[in-house]
C-alpha cells in the first residue's frame, strides 16, 4: 500500500456546514505530498505554491503561515498543477494521509470542482492521523476530550516540528505522527469518511 501525505496551507477556514466550493469559502495557497510506499521511507516531496486568480489572501491567514499576495504571485503556479498531481496519485491507489484530513480533503475536493473536475471523493481512501490522538492525549475540551493540534501531537511524541504551518513542514510532522501511530498498533484502516450529511 502506498501513501501521499499532504497538507495545505489556506486563505481562511471552512464553513463545514456548507459544500467545499460555496462563494466564500477558503482557497489552496500552498500544498505538499510526501510519497511513500511505506511510512519508514523517505518520502518523494512534492511542493508547490499557487498562484492567486481571483482571490487573495486573507491577512489573518497570511500572519500564520507567512504567505503574501506578492509571494504568491512571483512563486505560484496554477492550481491545476497541483491538481494533476494529486489526482494522479489517487489514481494510481494511493492513500491520502493528513493531520485533520476533513479540512485538507475538503480543501481538494473545493479546488477539483472549481476547476470543473470530479471531486474524487468516492475514489479517495483517507487515513486522519489526528483523531486517534483524541483518545490518547485525553486534552480536556468542551464536550470531554478534544482533537489534539498538531502542535500538542508533535510535543506528545517529540518530535519537532521546526517549519510549523508551512505545508512541508507539516506535511512531515504528519508523516512522523503516522509512523509512531503505527508503532504503537493504533493507525486506521483506510476508508472513504462520510459526513453526516454526506458529503459537503
Amino acid at each position: 500500500m502506498s501513501f501521499l501525505i499532504i497538507d495545505t496551507e489556506t486563505t481562511g477556514i471552512f464553513d463545514f456546514k456548507i459544500p467545499a466550493d460555496s462563494p466564500g469559502q477558503p482557497r489552496m495557497a500552498s500544498f505538499a505530498g510526501l510519497a511513500v510506499n511505506d511510512p519508514d521511507d523517505e518520502p518523494e516531496v512534492f511542493e508547490r505554491y499557487i498562484r492567486p486568480d481571483g482571490w487573495q489572501m486573507d491577512p489573518k491567514a497570511g500572519a500564520v503561515n507567512g504567505l503574501t499576495d506578492e509571494f504568491l504571485e512571483a512563486n505560484g503556479v496554477p492550481v491545476t498543477e497541483v491538481l494533476d498531481e494529486y489526482v494522479r496519485r489517487v489514481e494510481a491507489g494511493y492513500v491520502i494521509v493528513a493531520y485533520n484530513a476533513q479540512f485538507d480533503l475538503k480543501m481538494m475536493r473545493a479546488e477539483l470542482r472549481r476547476a470543473g473536475r470530479d471531486d474524487m471523493f468516492e475514489r479517495t481512501p483517507n487515513i486522519c492521523v489526528m483523531r486517534p490522538l483524541t483518545n490518547v492525549l485525553q486534552l480536556p475540551g468542551r464536550y470531554g476530550f478534544k482533537w489534539p493540534n498538531l502542535a500538542e501531537a508533535c510535543a506528545h511524541y517529540g518530535i519537532t516540528n521546526a517549519k510549523a504551518h508551512d505545508a512541508v513542514g507539516d506535511a512531515q510532522a504528519a508523516l512522523e505522527v503516522m509512523r509512531n501511530l503505527r508503532r504503537d498498533g493504533l493507525l486506521p484502516e483506510a476508508k472513504v469518511h462520510y459526513s453526516k450529511g454526506g458529503k459537503a
